[in-house]
């Protein structure tokens, strides 16, 4: 390894490189255990955030600026749909709200079908 200077006088050490050759990678049909299903609590502290999503509601940015305390906005969805569970942005499950205390709440009663 040797040494040489830039412009502002710092030492800058200079590194030998040479080529590394990696064998050619050809794919293959995968064996053994899923990493999941042979693991099953492998994920199960892993945090994700989910949403419950009422419907949507279509506004110009006109219409946006403009609202004030109190307004109402009719979202698309009728009070007897089920609302969606989101996990990000895929809808995992359905359900039915629900008042659990003071709070709100999901009752699901559909399971998003496993995408293959």
């Amino acid at each position: 390894m040797s040494s040489a200077s830039n412009k502002s006088g710092d030492a800058v050490h200079l590194v030998q490189t040479q080529p590394v050759g990696l064998p050619e990678l050809h794919p293959r049909a995968p064996g053994g255990a899923e990493l999941v299903g042979a693991h099953p609590g492998l994920l199960d502290s892993v945090k994700v955030s989910l949403s419950v999503m009422l419907g949507d509601v279509h506004l110009t940015l006109g219409e946006l600026m403009g609202l004030k305390e109190a307004a109402v906005l009719k979202v698309d969805r009728m009070v007897d749909a089920p609302v969606d569970v989101v996990i990000n942005g895929n809808v995992v499950a359905r359900g039915q709200l629900v008042v659990v205390d003071d709070n709100f709440g999901v009752c699901v009663t559909e399971i998003a079908a496993r995408l293959d």
